[in-house]
């Protein structure tokens, strides 16, 4: 085959992009090369790395090019592969390159190079025909250079697009983990909190709530999760793990539509009739006045705290028989709304709610309801 054909099929896979040692691979002498380049067929962006006429510049060329000249066994890292992978906030310039440690000693003016030790071939992958190492091992990278905070709205974003998973997380780990390599404890510490069953925060309206009770020392809640009696509810924000507890947070974009308040409206009142207590916050108190937040899960879970063993027990014991589906009653359990009185916080507005005291069980504003009727106490 023409060696001219040969460096056009190899530089279409590569971006339009092609290494001088393929270029001589093809066949191509060194002075036709240069009669290449002289006439324009070619533009030389390195000594070694070369652009075929035609072929667009764009950043993600300009990543593949680093990438080339770095070494023939580098691959895109960090913030760059982060970039690469979709994640939000990550840019792909300037571009961050990784090659195995003691390959070559090769510098580049195209990237900033690490060398890695104990790279393996499963740690690698190409994405978009550009050499590129594994999310896991991105999140450990961003462990090591960027705010904790950051490298943990990465491992979510990752986590949750089904890139990772908390056992290759762990599993990569163990195999790059060694004294004196940075970002190990930090992502170890970022394992531990979530766990291998985690469930990342869908939105960063759900990480705020989160982060809102963690700094106020309050237990966490398990997310997303399916709840419902005898007939499946709906799946909410966050659910109490010991208590019948539901949180729903109200964003501005999907609940202020009058057809989305109607189906919100109906949502709670199933869920009250099927034994849980809910609380509604809304996306203004989340983000602005996160002590209200507070304020009302701490009364929700005193009042419930205060109940009757009998009031609260057929509902987390049945929460635990439904695993995916949480909810109390139904084929699972015959406890239901009728056997118990449920008490009711979020009718009112939180910052009333959060007023109320929970030893204070005769308030006219709480309602209690027997067989599906609300009487006041």
């Amino acid at each position: 085959m023409d060696p001219l054909r040969i460096i056009q099929q190899t530089s279409e896979r590569q971006l339009g992009l092609v290494l001088v040692e393929q270029v001589r691979a093809a066949g191509l002498t060194r002075s036709a090369l240069r009669h290449s380049v002289a006439c324009d067929r070619f533009e030389r962006l390195t000594r070694r790395v070369l652009r075929a006429r035609g072929a667009p510049p764009s950043d993600r060329q300009s990543v593949l090019a680093a990438v080339l000249d770095a070494s023939p066994r580098a691959f895109a890292c960090g913030a760059t592969a982060a970039a690469l992978w979709g994640v939000p906030g990550y840019r792909l310039t300037p571009v961050h390159v990784a090659r195995p440690a003691g390959l070559t000693g090769r510098r580049s003016d195209l990237a900033t190079l690490h060398e890695l030790a104990d790279l393996r071939a499963e740690h690698v992958t190409v994405l978009d025909h550009v050499p590129i190492v594994r999310p896991e091992l991105v999140v450990l990278q961003l462990c090591a250079s960027e705010h904790p905070d950051r490298a943990a709205r990465a491992l979510d974003n990752l986590w949750r697009r089904r890139l990772t998973s908390g056992s290759s997380l762990r599993r990569t780990l163990d195999e790059l983990a060694k004294q004196g390599r940075n970002g190990v404890r930090a992502m170890r510490e970022l394992l531990d909190e979530r766990g291998d069953d985690y469930v990342p925060p869908d939105s960063n309206l759900e990480r705020r709530f989160e982060a809102v009770l963690r700094q106020a020392c309050e237990p966490g809640m398990r997310r997303q999760v399916a709840c419902g009696d005898d007939r499946w509810v709906g799946r909410v924000d966050f659910r109490d793990p010991q208590l019948p507890l539901v949180v729903e947070v109200q964003s501005e974009l999907y609940h202020s539509a009058l057809t989305d308040r109607a189906a919100d409206a109906a949502r709670v009142a199933a869920l009250r009739s099927a034994g849980f207590e809910v609380v509604e916050v809304s996306e203004e108190q989340v983000w602005h006045r996160p002590a209200e937040v507070v304020q009302a899960v701490r009364a929700a879970r005193r009042r419930l705290t205060t109940l009757p063993p009998e009031s609260v027990a057929p509902a987390a014991e049945t929460a635990k028989r439904t695993r995916g589906q949480v909810g109390v009653g139904g084929r699972w359990g015959q406890a239901t709304s009728t056997t118990r009185p449920v008490w009711s916080l979020a009718t009112r507005p939180v910052s009333e709610a959060s007023n109320a005291s929970s030893a204070d069980s005769t308030r006219p504003a709480l309602s209690r309801r027997r067989n599906g009727s609300p009487t006041n106490t």
